[in-house]
């Protein structure tokens, strides 16, 4: 639309945040995000139907949509870092993460005044408060019949699997400290 690579400026990710930085265009980056999130979801929520109840073949789906997306094979395995499908994906199952991780990331943005810090460090507690918040809490958000302890483990591994989408700046972060 811009008529601009973005795998060849910014950080070279073909996310949505990239996609902003790169054109400066808030349209095109929305525009991004919502197709990223889509994705996300409609993986999800696909899963859930039509494999039916099966929380851990809807995770395993959800699992392949992110990581298809951080290390796709035709570009060579550089992707976006996948926050937007990861948090389409997470409406199709339950918000808890995305309430948590949301709230997280605004009180780090706030003191750091960095995206790639804030995404870090949301990254790195959601997954710890969730364990803390109640499982009632959790449960009062589900999209989907999945207990509060599969949804924090889940939770779990898609937070790890988001940090090795953020594993340079999360370099360059530990470096420069």
């Amino acid at each position: 639309m811009a008529g601009m690579d973005i795998r060849k400026n910014g950080s070279g990710n073909v996310g949505a945040f990239n996609s902003y930085d790169v054109t400066h265009s808030k349209r095109i980056g929305i525009i991004v995000g919502v197709l990223d999130g889509l994705k996300g979801f409609l993986v999800a929520w696909t899963a859930g139907q039509l494999l039916g109840g099966s929380c851990g073949i809807q995770f395993a789906a959800f699992c392949g949509a992110l990581i298809g997306h951080n290390y796709p094979i035709w570009l060579w395995f550089k992707g976006g870092r996948g926050l937007a499908p990861a948090a389409g994906g997470m409406f199709a199952i339950g918000v808890a993460y995305t309430i948590v991780w949301c709230a997280i990331w605004a009180l780090a943005f706030q003191s750091a005044k960095n995206i790639l810090k804030a995404n870090i460090a949301a990254l790195m507690l959601a997954p710890i408060i969730l364990l803390v918040i109640p499982a009632p809490w959790i449960e009062a958000v589900m999209t989907r019949d999945i207990s509060a302890t599969d949804y924090r483990i889940f939770s779990s591994i898609m937070s790890g699997i988001l940090l090795l989408g953020h594993w340079q700046p999360l370099k360059e972060l530990f470096h420069h400290s």
